[in-house]
């Protein structure tokens, strides 16, 4: 009875393990993680100064996902150096402001085929700080790599 309970046991873990791993490197694991579809909406300055929100409208063969979210301060990483070269070695990095307002706006059935993109952003009282109209091309996205299946598709829209 122990020798069943050990393998009832052990199957789901080795089903586990043989999931992780990439279809032809068995050293490949691959993770949980996913990307979500949609359109990364960047303001650049001077405009983003006076950036609150994005309204956006995304359409493609008669279909159209519409959404308002709020623009938050886009971030850079700055590189601080490494204390040495060692594999004991630790490197870092700050996070700051790059003066962009950001926003990812998901639409799920983001197609891998163009769509067109209206944006409206809005100041703080409402009122529509610059309207553009962009084409774009979502691209599959592969957040553990391509030998672990793809992520959401995604675009990204830069208004000036």
């Amino acid at each position: 009875m122990h020798r069943l309970r050990t393998a009832c046991a052990a199957a789901p873990l080795a089903l586990l393990m043989a999931c992780g791993g990439g279809a032809d490197d068995p050293s490949r694991v691959c993770t949980m993680i996913g990307s979500s579809a949609g359109i990364g909406v960047s303001v650049e300055p001077p405009l983003a100064t006076q950036a609150v929100t994005v309204r956006t409208s995304v359409c493609w063969d008669g279909v159209c996902v519409d959404d308002q979210s709020a623009l938050t301060p886009g971030r850079v990483a700055v590189d601080q150096g490494c204390d040495g070269d060692g594999p004991d070695s630790s490197c870092g990095a700050v996070m700051r402001s790059d003066g962009t307002m950001v926003s990812f706006v998901e639409v799920p059935e983001l197609p891998l085929e163009q769509v067109e993109v209206t944006t409206v952003v809005q100041r703080r009282d409402g009122t529509e700080l610059r309207r553009d109209v962009a084409r774009v091309t979502p691209q599959a996205t592969y957040p553990n790599g391509r030998k672990c299946g793809r992520g959401g598709n995604q675009a990204e829209l830069s208004i000036r």
